[in-house]
């Protein structure tokens, strides 16, 4: 892998399939190539990972991710999936991601509301978590599609998360759904 850094072509290709045995070691490689050709997308193939390989695997920016065994349409799916610029995690690797996350999870404290949310940023989370739309949200709380932006945005600084899933996670861990 250290060869690929030097290959001149690279920046003339969108997608480059690597098979690796040891998904740490090949995140670190891909990292580096990163760097140097920040447009290049990546379709990682290896064994069954574990909890930890899959995190360093995507902190490394790989696009996509399955493992050896995966059915023939799985390949076709990651590959369809990458060069179209979407991302792709076979299922046996969400699983190890999601393990992962779980173990995190229960680790971390559970915030309390009371401590930094108000009354209206739980009304919020609240109606986030059960899948509400922004619109929806504004009226059933009687305010602005801007004001619940608002809102939005200061339970994603207050929670520190970066998207609703995060907000969801913990709205279930806080009890507020």
């Amino acid at each position: 892998m250290d060869q690929i850094t030097q290959l001149p072509y690279l920046k003339d290709i969108d997608i480059v399939v690597v098979f690796a045995h040891h998904a740490e070691k090949t995140a670190d490689q891909i990292l580096k190539i990163r760097k140097l050709y920040p447009k290049l997308k990546f379709l990682l193939l290896a064994p069954s990972p574990s909890a930890d390989s899959v995190r360093e695997v995507v902190r490394s920016g790989v696009s996509g991710y399955i493992v050896f065994e995966a059915e023939l349409d799985e390949w076709e799916r990651a590959i369809r999936a990458v060069s179209e610029g979407k991302v792709y995690y076979g299922q046996e690797v969400m699983l190890k991601l999601a393990e992962s996350s779980m173990d995190k999870f229960i680790q971390e404290p559970i915030p309390s509301t009371r401590d930094f949310l108000s009354k209206r940023e739980v009304e919020v989370l609240r109606l986030v978590a059960s899948e509400y739309s922004t619109n929806k949200i504004a009226s059933e709380l009687c305010i602005s599609d801007k004001t619940v932006e608002t809102h939005r945005r200061n339970l994603f600084q207050k929670l520190g998360v970066r998207n609703s899933v995060g907000l969801t996670k913990i709205a279930v861990r806080m009890g507020v759904v």
